[in-house]
């Protein structure tokens, strides 16, 4: 019997996985969901006490994972960033490869995350990951130059487009391809494009 309701929701789950990608998830509906799994409407709150809570079974491993990726950034920053010998660009890598492993382990789920949870408690992570990539860029760029007053403004901007660019086409191939393999060699050729960018302007 256990075998069976562990088949049913892993049915559910599936079918959820494919509603919230088609629909996002203000627009998923339960009922259709329920019926591409196989069971009745009422059904799927024996296994889910509602939409929000299939969302989180689905979404909350990779979150968790996404979590701690940034939560090592941020030590392996804070152990050597006084290190006269550290590469600024070594971070900037670090962030490239967090994404990618990301997209190669859960491109879906991140996809829905990032692109298609408004409406969820995960529906700030897209910011979230703009805001790290500031605050990462920040420390490095601002430490190598003495800047205040409008310089500093423009550089400030300068830095949160940068960042927001490279999430934003991060999420726009998440959203328009779906073969897990070209998804990787876009986004493994955006991530190159702008660090190679970085690198020329932490240079100057």
């Amino acid at each position: 019997m256990q075998y069976l309701k562990d088949d049913v929701k892993n049915n559910i789950l599936r079918a959820a996985l494919s509603e919230f990608l088609g629909h996002g998830y203000m627009n998923a509906s339960m009922r259709q969901i329920a019926n591409t799994a196989g069971i009745t409407p009422g059904n799927i709150y024996r296994y889910f006490k509602s939409k929000e809570d299939l969302l989180h079974e689905l979404l909350h491993p990779t979150y968790e994972q996404f979590l701690q990726y940034l939560a090592e950034i941020q030590l392996n920053i804070e152990q050597t960033c006084t290190n006269e010998n550290t590469d600024p660009i070594d971070y900037i890598n670090m962030i490239q490869n967090t994404l990618l492993e990301l997209i190669k382990e859960s491109s879906s789920e991140f996809r829905i995350m990032l692109n298609l949870s408004a409406g969820s408690k995960y529906e700030h992570v897209k910011q979230d990951l703009i805001e790290f990539v500031i605050q990462i860029i920040e420390k490095f760029f601002l430490a190598a130059r003495d800047l205040s007053g409008p310089s500093l403004v423009e550089l400030k901007d300068t830095i949160r487009m940068i960042s927001s660019t490279l999430i934003e086409g991060v999420c726009m191939i998440l959203r328009d391809h779906e073969d897990g393999a070209t998804v990787q060699r876009l986004a493994n050729e955006l991530l190159h494009i702008y660090s190679a960018g970085i690198c020329q302007r932490l240079g100057q």
